[in-house]
């Protein structure tokens, strides 16, 4: 049990440190909308070791069909519980232009966790006994974003060296700027048909 405590330790450590988690594309036949879906998906983290932003899980939809092609962005926060409400309020800040987002949806959540805590006790017959030594209980809130993004925002973005999302929370300022591999494949999902 306390090897896998430590090795979840380090894999949150590690990718800490890099900011967010490895990108990936899937593509997605939709028959029923007759409908291609092409969908980003990443894990990232606030810059500010501080923040109450424990993670940013953002996925990035594009749907191409014969009249249209939009590209929608969802992003599931997840924050400590002891920290403020998150306003309803995202803005994309692309090459130091800031660029407000017209929010679709919102949705609050508080999250909460049970942890049973247990210790291995030998025996006199020297055999091992897991023993319920206590619980430990974990609070989160989460909420959930979607908005679009506008056909000029995406040609920005297209052109752009750097693109970052920003929110509030109170005196809290979450800051999540998307690294190099995220940004690539980003323009490489505005760019796919």
């Amino acid at each position: 049990m306390k090897k896998r405590i430590k090795f979840q330790l380090l894999f949150l450590i590690c990718f800490s440190l890099s900011g967010c988690y490895s990108p990936k594309i899937v593509v997605k036949e939709d028959i029923v909308f007759s409908t291609r879906r092409i969908e980003l998906e990443y894990l990232c983290w606030d810059e500010d070791n501080r923040s109450p932003l424990l993670n940013l899980e953002q996925s990035i939809v594009k749907e191409i069909n014969r009249d249209e092609t939009t590209i929608k962005v969802y992003d599931k926060l997840t924050m400590k519980s002891s920290g403020f409400k998150l306003e309803a309020k995202v803005f994309m800040i692309v090459d130091n232009k800031v660029y407000p987002m017209t929010i679709d949806y919102i949705e609050y959540e508080h999250a909460k966790n049970m942890i049973e805590n247990t210790e291995e006790i030998l025996q006199s017959d020297s055999t091992k006994v897991s023993v319920v030594t206590g619980y430990s209980e974990s609070n989160k809130k989460i909420t959930r974003f979607s908005y679009k993004l506008s056909d000029d925002l995406i040609g920005v973005i297209k052109n752009s060296n750097e693109v970052i999302f920003r929110y509030y929370a109170g005196p809290s300022m979450l800051t999540v700027r998307l690294k190099n591999k995220q940004l690539i494949k980003l323009k490489e999902l505005i760019d796919m048909v």
